[in-house]
Order: structure tokens, then C-alpha cells, then sequence
């Protein structure tokens, strides 16, 4: 059994110490005239002034200004892709303005057109675009005004247009995004009933190379279209096709089953259709559509298996009606499927019926041993326990009891380790530093030994057993076989003998810590204690200037030299790169501001040629030109990987690698921001590269958006207190020059609430403040202690790699008085 670390689920007091915090941080702004001293008692972080200039960095340098319209038109579309929409439609006009060639001026159409379209002003979007699909129709420009043009008409919801628009795109640029815009052209030509063109369309786009979604979706839309135009024998053989595909996962069969189940009662025959709903609630009942045909089954007052019932109503969040059906199920069952009462358990929980939920949780561990349920009980009563009702110690306890009666189950010492973190929670902490203790000693070879033994160790400094701790530290030392543990142990070593008052044997500890993982947390950190220095702690002399086209020739001659290439070989350009419909793609993709599906189709080619690092290379200056910042950070590192470098190694290779992997990407937003919010801005960099690796138009599966990643409730609250900027909406996030002014607000707020703590502050970026404070006040003021009490581990690691990255633009771009 894989260790799961399980966290407490927000309570309604957490909540409301959420909501305390945030208003007193928006009056603070609305009422103090330095906005930086957000409550009474915070102080300020020290002003830094930039003491060397700073020179843009370029992926390739711009060729010389001539004419300058082409200046402006290389302005316009950095601003475009930075989101200052009002600034690029200017540079845009401009460009128009001054141009003397229609080449130039159907570029500045089509920039200033897509500016609108991304800035959501439908109107004026379509007048420029028709502007130039009308008076500069020889230009590729125009043909990528018709796509945009479609899009308009699509959201407009005027499909005949749409599909006229597309159609001319389809027949300018045929070949390149076929499977993309004939999917579009069906979708407009069967909202128009127009059902034997659309299905056409549909074919054309499953048949054209670089399909990217699954050919299933399509058909599922050729089938819809069938049963609209009123062939419902074809529309059930398409269906029946799907359902018996084996490439239809259980979603596909479920929305196929519930189809035709549709037809069969439009038909007048039930019984085929009820068959087809009583499948899909048998053998898919994660599916939403399975949850549509329970509905019909009840509606329709047919039967349905209890145990079926129960389970799509959990997954469907309907509690108390799975709790219902579970139990009348296990009522008349003779023999009672386990998964009823664990699904039980967690719908009674769910309902904050905690003793009822324990209760069938001891029922699956008194009984049901040997199953699938039996270690979930054990861990859900437990979590349970703690994390509802916050009795830790009878929940240590349940995990000390497995452990009583399976030590040699596998999953023996991952309860144990639990069972130790449940009693730090609990602040029990002599009984976890001996529960920490106990793995190391009866569970040697468990993969968190040596972890168990360093948070043992950790308890008794917070504890301030001293010299208990410094002996545990060093005792873990023998169990680390990773740098990266023998440099948190020394370095704890270190932080104990201070508090031992043997400073000399600490400043060698720590001295032995910076040694040992040059780049990782624990090194970077022992070098700052053994200046005396605050985490993430940079200089206020730097100089962000470097000219990647210049770094890249030697680049080159690395390249070719450390993997023993041709002399003659031609890295320069991408080459015969350049004829791959992928990369075609991408560039198609790139210049109709579709970023994300440009990225998709590069992601293609350099996963084809990851072991090649000559291909890598070549691809690189393309990445940095349509900035795709994470796949050629990415790209950069793979080629070190591939000459065998570790990460302390490839800071000594070519500058060009690190100053893509480590660039000043949005360069004037980072510095603006950082100035106007007090932060070093090798910070706000080290935050932008962890939360996007600079990508603008990414979104997390949890709803967070654009580079700073944030949640759009949140960017909305922090908008409407900044006033900026006018008119924001959700999608604002997508813009760097927006996203990044309002996470380095966000941040710095978080920064002045914690008294001026960086760490706290990110943590609170991170996972919350209301999490960030409970981290905070266990830690008395030490950011160290800070880190090492953070409970949830992509935090701890996102603080951890935001240091470190701190730590390398430091070293890369710092430049001494």
C-alpha cells in the first residue's frame, strides 16, 4: 500500500479565521497611506535599490529598425503577448500608419485585430479584421483574419458566418490545422441543421493528421448529428460502435448508453432503453451521464440494484441519498459487498454524522479482513478521528493497533509513520518523537527511515531538548544515502549546537551542509546562516542584461564538442525541423494566439527527440521566439541531462542553458511589480518559474490561472482593492501584465500580515493564510523551524524550490559594487 499523508479538511473556524484575516488586511490597505503597512505592528521589509542597470533580455536580437513600422510591429506583439492590450493596439496603429507596404500593414491589422479578440471586444475585433480580410486579401495575414473572424461569428452564435469564415481559412491554409477548424466547421454547419455538411466536416477533421482529441468525441458528434437530421438507424449503429470501441473509456460508453437509451424511448421501446441505463449504472457509475440514466430508471419506477444506486449517488456528491440506498442494501443483501459500508462511512461523514461513520469503519475492520476495505477502514477512521473530530490520540492509536497486529504488513511502518505526524498535530510531541523512533529501528529499509528519524529530531528541538536532537541529527546521518538528507542534517546539526551555545561546532556543521548539495535548500541555506543572513536573501546590486544570441554560438561549440557531433554541424537554425507538420502546426497555432496549443504541438517533437540533443538545440531559439518559456526551460535542462551534468554541474556549463532555465522573463512587469511591492525581484522570478515556468496561458486543474496562478475569486478581490485594472474579468489572468501586479500584491500582503516574513508569506500564497498561521505560531519566529513544520509537502517543496531558485538567479545575475 502506497503511503498517503492525509491533511485536515478546512474547518468552519479556519474559514472564518480566513475571512478575519482578509478584512483586516483591506482596511489596513483602504485606511493606512503606505499600503505596504497592512496591520498595526507589521514592519517593513528593507527598501533595496537596483545599483548596476539592467539591459532587456532577448531570446535572438532584433534586427535593425528598418523601416520602423517593423520596430513597432516587434513592440506591438511583445505587448500582445504580454497582455498590455491598450499599449500593443497603439504600437499596432502606428505601425499601420507609418507603413509604405501592404505586407506591413495587413501585420498590424491582423495584430491589432487579435489584440481585440483577446481583449474580448467583439466589435472592433470584427471591423479591423474585415478591414483586412477585405483590403489585403494576398496576405497569409488575411486568411488568419478569416479563422478569427469565425471564432467572432461562433461566439456570436452566428454559425453561417462561422462556417463561411472558417471555410475561406480552410481554403488559404489547407493542411495545417485541418483537424482543428474542420471540427469547427461541423459544430457551424449543424447548428444551422445543415446535418450532412457538418457530419462531412466531422470525417474530414477525425481523418486529417494531427488529430489531438480523441477520435471518439468526434463520433460521439457524428451520432448526435444523425439522430438530429432524423436517421436514427445510423445514429444507433454509430453509438453502438462507440460502446463496443476499445478505445472508449468508461465516460464514452456511459454518454453512449445514455444516447441510446434516448432514441429507444423516443422509439417506444422502453425495455432496450431501461437495458442500456441499467448497464451504464452497473458497470460505469463514476460517469455524470450514468447518474442521468439512474434518474430516468427511477422515474420510470424500474428497479435498480441498491448497491449501484448508493455508488453513483456518492460520486455524484448526493450524500444522504447514498446513504439511503447503502442502506437498504445492506439490509437485504445476504451477503453484503464491503464497498456499502465504506462508501457509507464516508457519505455519514460527509453528512457530520462522525459516530455512525465510525461505526461502520469498525464493522469493515472487525470483519472484513483480506479485503480492498480493510486497510481503507483502518485509514479512514483514523483521519476521521483527528481530522473531524479532532481526538488525536485514539487516532495514533488505531494506527498503533494495525501495527500491534500486522507488523509485517507492508503497510506497517506507513501507519506508523502516520501514527507519529497524528500525535505532532495533536502536540503530543514526546510519543511522536518515539513513534518517529520506532521506524528507524523496526523498519530500516521503509523509504521515510531516514525522514522519520529527521522530524524525531526535529520534535525535540521544538521541544528544546537540544542536545537530543542534535544526537538524533546525527544519528540520521547514517541512515542518509541522498545529499540533499545529509545536508539537512548537518545542517540541523548546526542549528541545535547554536542553541547549545557551541557556535564554532555549528559554523563547521554548516559549513560541511553548504558542501555537501551545492543548489539544493539545505546547502544554499547553511551559506546565508554562516553570513548571518535571512532566507532568500539577495543582493540589491544585479545586473538582469545577457544577449542569448551571443551566448548561443558557444553553446553551439559545447554542444558539438561534449557529444562528439561533426565540427560541421549546422545547429543554427532548426533545419529540417522546420518541415514537420508539428512544428508547422505550432508556428500556426502561435500566430493565431492560441499559445497552449502551440505548445502542445512543440511538446510533440521535443519528446521525439529527447535523446537527441543536436534536434533539442535547434529547437530552442523557436521555443524562446513564441514564448514557450517552460518547454524550452525544460528542453535546456534535458541536453545537460543528456551530457550527464547534476544540477550543481550545469551551473558551470554555457551561460546560455542557465540563462534560459533561470531567465528574466518579463523583465519591466517583474521589476515594476517588485518595486511597487517592496519584493526582491529574484524572488517574484523564483515564484513566476515555480508556480508556471513563465507560461501565461496555463491552468491547473484546480481552476488557478495564468503565470502567478491564481484562483480567479482571489484575483477578483484583489483587482477590485488595487482598482485595476478597468473592467477585469476572470480571463485578465491570462495576462502577465496583469497577473503578475496582482500576485506580487497578493504576496506582498501576505508578507506584511506575517511581520515582514518572506517564507510565511509564500507558504500563505501557497496553501492559504489561515494554514500559513497555524505553520507560523508553532514556529516562534524561526523561518527554519517554519519550513520543517509545514505539514503539507507541496508546500514545504514549493518554499524549498523557491529558495533554491532565489539562491541561483543570485549567483547568475548578481554583480558586486
Amino acid at each position: 500500500m502506497v503511503t498517503v499523508f492525509r491533511y485536515k479538511p478546512i474547518m468552519k473556524k479556519q474559514i472564518a479565521l480566513s475571512i478575519a484575516m482578509l478584512a483586516l488586511t483591506i482596511i489596513a490597505c483602504k485606511t493606512s497611506s503606505n499600503p505596504l503597512k497592512l496591520l498595526a505592528g507589521a514592519t517593513e521589509t528593507p527598501e533595496y535599490i537596483p545599483a548596476a542597470p539592467v539591459i532587456e533580455p532577448t531570446a535572438t536580437p532584433l534586427p535593425t529598425p528598418t523601416p520602423l513600422p517593423v520596430v513597432r510591429l516587434h513592440e506591438a506583439d511583445r505587448l500582445l503577448f504580454e497582455g498590455d492590450f491598450d499599449q500593443a493596439v497603439a504600437q499596432y496603429q502606428a505601425a499601420y500608419q507609418q507603413a509604405s507596404d501592404d505586407e506591413t500593414r495587413a501585420a498590424a491589422l491582423y495584430g491589432e485585430g487579435l489584440t481585440h479578440f483577446k481583449n474580448d471586444d467583439w466589435n472592433r475585433a470584427n471591423t479591423t479584421l474585415t478591414e483586412l480580410t477585405l483590403n489585403y486579401s494576398d496576405s497569409p495575414r488575411a486568411a488568419m483574419g478569416e479563422f478569427l473572424l469565425g471564432e467572432i461569428s461562433t461566439i456570436l452564435e452566428q454559425p453561417a458566418d462561422a462556417s463561411i469564415h472558417y471555410t475561406k481559412y480552410l481554403e488559404r491554409r489547407p493542411g495545417i490545422l485541418d483537424f482543428h477548424v474542420q471540427e469547427k466547421v461541423g459544430d457551424a454547419y449543424i447548428a444551422q441543421n445543415l446535418f450532412t455538411e457538418g457530419i462531412n466536416a466531422y470525417i474530414t477533421a477525425e481523418t486529417s493528421p494531427g488529430l489531438v482529441v480523441s477520435p471518439i468525441t468526434i463520433d460521439l458528434k457524428i451520432a448526435k448529428a444523425l439522430r438530429a437530421s432524423g436517421d436514427i438507424s445510423n445514429a444507433i449503429r454509430q453509438l453502438q460502435t462507440i460502446y463496443d470501441n476499445p478505445a472508449s473509456n468508461e465516460y464514452d460508453k456511459s454518454q453512449a448508453n445514455l444516447l441510446l437509451g434516448q432514441i429507444y424511448l423516443e422509439m417506444n421501446e422502453p425495455e432496450q432503453a431501461y437495458s442500456r441505463f441499467q448497464d451504464s449504472v452497473t458497470n460505469f457509475p463514476r460517469a455524470y451521464d450514468s447518474f442521468s440514466a439512474l434518474a430516468a430508471l427511477v422515474e420510470a419506477g424500474q428497479p435498480v440494484n441498491e448497491l449501484h444506486r448508493g455508488t453513483i449517488n456518492y460520486n455524484m456528491q448526493k450524500y444522504a441519498l447514498a446513504v439511503d440506498a447503502f442502506t437498504r442494501y445492506i439490509k437485504s443483501a445476504e451477503e453484503v459487498d464491503p464497498s456499502a459500508y465504506y462508501l457509507r462511512a464516508l457519505g455519514l461523514r460527509e453528512m457530520e454524522l462522525h459516530d455512525e461513520a465510525l461505526a461502520d469503519l469498525d464493522l469493515l475492520i472487525n470483519n472484513y479482513a483480506g479485503t480492498d476495505f480493510f486497510l481503507k477502514a483502518w485509514d479512514e477512521k483514523a483521519y476521521t478521528l483527528w481530522a473531524y473530530l479532532e481526538r488525536y490520540q485514539e487516532a495514533a492509536e488505531t494506527m498503533l493497533a494495525f501495527v500491534r497486529l500486522y507488523p509485517a504488513d507492508s503497510s506497517a511502518p506507513g501507519f506508523l509513520f502516520e501514527a507519529a505526524r497524528i500525535y505532532e498535530r495533536g502536540e503530543s510531541y514526546q510519543s511522536a518523537i518515539d513513534t518517529w523512533e520506532r521506524i528507524s529501528n523496526e523498519y530500516p529499509t521503509f523509504s521515510e527511515s531516514f525522514r522519520s528519524l529527521f522530524l524525531a529530531g526535529i520534535t525535540r528541538y521544538r521541544i528544546n531538548d537540544f542536545n537530543g536532537a542534535f544526537n538524533t541529527f546525527q544519528r540520521s546521518l547514517s541512515l542518509a544515502t541522498l545529499s540533499a538528507d545529509q545536508a539537512s542534517a548537518s545542517f540541523w546539526s548546526g542549528k541545535s549546537q547554536v542553541m547549545m551555545n557551541d557556535i564554532n561546532a555549528a559554523r563547521l556543521s554548516w559549513q560541511t551542509a553548504a558542501q555537501l548539495d551545492p543548489t539544493g535548500y539545505y546547502s544554499e541555506r547553511a551559506k546565508l546562516l554562516l553570513t548571518d543572513q535571512p532566507p532568500l536573501s539577495a543582493s540589491s546590486s544585479y545586473d538582469l542584461g545577457y544577449d542569448l544570441s551571443t551566448e548561443r554560438k558557444e553553446a553551439e561549440n559545447w554542444v558539438i564538442l561534449t557529444f562528439s557531433l561533426p565540427p560541421d554541424t549546422d545547429l543554427s537554425s532548426p533545419g529540417q525541423i522546420a518541415a514537420d507538420l508539428n512544428f508547422q502546426r505550432a508556428r500556426e497555432f502561435h500566430e493565431l494566439g492560441l499559445y497552449a496549443e502551440a505548445s502542445r504541438e512543440m511538446a510533440v517533437l521535443t519528446n521525439a527527440y529527447n535523446s537527441d540533443p543536436a534536434q533539442l538545440f535547434r529547437l530552442l531559439d523557436s521555443l524562446l521566439e513564441m514564448g514557450l518559456y517552460r518547454s524550452a526551460i525544460i528542453t535546456s535542462r534535458q541536453i545537460l541531462d543528456l551530457a550527464g551534468l547534476d544540477d550543481s554541474s550545469t551551473l558551470k556549463a554555457p551561460v546560455y542553458f542557465n540563462h534560459i532555465r533561470f531567465g528574466a522573463y518579463f523583465r519591466e512587469e517583474v521589476l515594476q511589480a517588485a518595486r511597487n511591492e517592496n519584493i526582491h525581484p529574484f524572488v517574484l522570478f523564483s515564484v513566476l518559474r515555480q508556480e508556471s515556468m513563465f507560461e501565461g496561458f496555463v491552468q491547473s486543474s484546480a481552476g488557478a490561472r495564468g503565470i502567478m496562478q491564481i484562483m480567479p475569486t482571489t484575483g477578483q478581490e484583489i483587482a477590485g482593492g488595487m482598482g485595476w485594472p478597468a473592467n477585469y474579468k476572470a480571463d485578465d489572468l491570462y495576462r502577465p501584465w496583469v497577473s503578475i501586479r496582482l500576485g506580487a500584491r497578493y504576496l506582498a500582503r501576505q508578507r506584511d500580515y506575517f511581520g515582514g516574513d518572506m517564507m510565511a508569506a509564500l507558504a500563505g500564497y501557497n496553501a492559504g493564510p489561515g494554514n500559513a498561521q497555524i505553520w507560523y505560531n508553532l514556529a516562534n519566529q524561526d523561518p527554519d523551524l517554519f519550513l520543517e513544520i509545514i505539514r503539507y509537502e507541496e508546500t514545504r517543496r514549493y518554499l524549498s524550490q523557491i529558495s533554491e531558485f532565489t539562491s541561483i538567479y543570485s549567483r547568475l545575475y548578481e554583480r558586486m559594487p
